[in-house]
């Protein structure tokens, strides 16, 4: 069985797209890290990821949001939304960034049905990026910004955006010239037992979608919408995994956490987009 650093290593040589953050030059491997011709270097961490930030990012997504998401993400309640995106993707192997991964779950769902596929992911929260090399799936685990992404251009046949703000211009450069954008973003319906424990109003469509036409040819759309009965333990996991509730106390998210609905409504928007 690979390590953590062994399964970064491979993915890193299958990939052979990470770029200098500082030249822009092409970085190899030299021992146990990696480096540039001019000798910039990037240690990789020993839990198997590389961290392009020069600073650590403070961030609402802390290790107690992505454990709950991971507990949603095991009960299957966005199953359907990675099937929709696979369905999405072009025949033959593909060469995937999961763009603001989150733990990778996505990515590891794809990369874990195709042995074919190669994928990075790339996401600002060092918490993320530590949960995502527990993924079984061997993938190039990043903590960066994606402003800045580190990759060289048109590596990438496929961009999986799933409920993360967009850099389409960066995404334009790492994309191949026929590579696909898949944006997921909220439908109207999305979370709305919890915004509706809260007082708030459903969530407004048309603002992302009318952005993402300004800056994109969209090819295909989908649009993935459940219902699922959940228990009193599975509501409060959504209540502490969604930045809606970022603004809340713990103390408050808990008092939400102990009025749980009987259902919770997953509502996602996905566009194929070329740009």
């Amino acid at each position: 069985m690979l390590s953590k650093r062994e399964k970064l290593y491979q993915a890193a040589e299958g990939l052979n797209a990470l770029r200098c953050p500082v030249c822009g030059g092409s970085l190899t491997r030299v021992g146990d890290d990696f480096a540039c011709e001019k000798r910039h270097r990037v240690n990789v961490n020993r839990k198997g990821c590389l961290n392009f930030l020069s600073a650590p990012v403070d961030s609402c997504y802390d290790a107690a949001l992505f454990q709950a998401r991971r507990r949603v993400f095991a009960a299957g309640c966005y199953q359907p939304v990675a099937e929709a995106l696979e369905a999405m993707l072009p025949q033959g192997e593909q060469r995937l960034l999961d763009a603001g991964c989150g733990d990778g779950w996505y990515l590891n769902a794809l990369l874990e049905k195709h042995a074919d596929w190669q994928g990075a992911g790339v996401d600002i929260s060092r918490d993320a990026i530590l949960q995502a090399t527990d993924q079984p799936c061997t993938a190039l685990w990043c903590v960066g910004d994606l402003r800045k992404l580190p990759f060289r251009n048109g590596a990438f046949t496929a961009i999986l955006d799933v409920l993360t703000p967009a850099n389409y211009e960066e995404f334009r450069r790492v994309l191949a010239p026929e590579g696909l954008l898949l944006k997921v973003y909220p439908g109207s319906g999305y979370l709305r037992e919890i915004r509706a424990a809260r007082g708030m109003e459903p969530y407004a469509e048309g603002q992302v979608e009318a952005y993402l036409r300004e800056k994109a040819q969209v090819v295909e759309e989908r649009r993935v919408t459940v219902s699922h009965g959940v228990t009193p333990e599975l509501w409060r996991d959504f209540v502490w995994m969604t930045p809606l509730n970022q603004d809340l106390t713990d103390e408050e998210k808990e008092a939400l956490a102990q009025r749980p609905a009987e259902t919770v409504t997953v509502d996602l928007h996905i566009a194929a987009v070329k740009l």
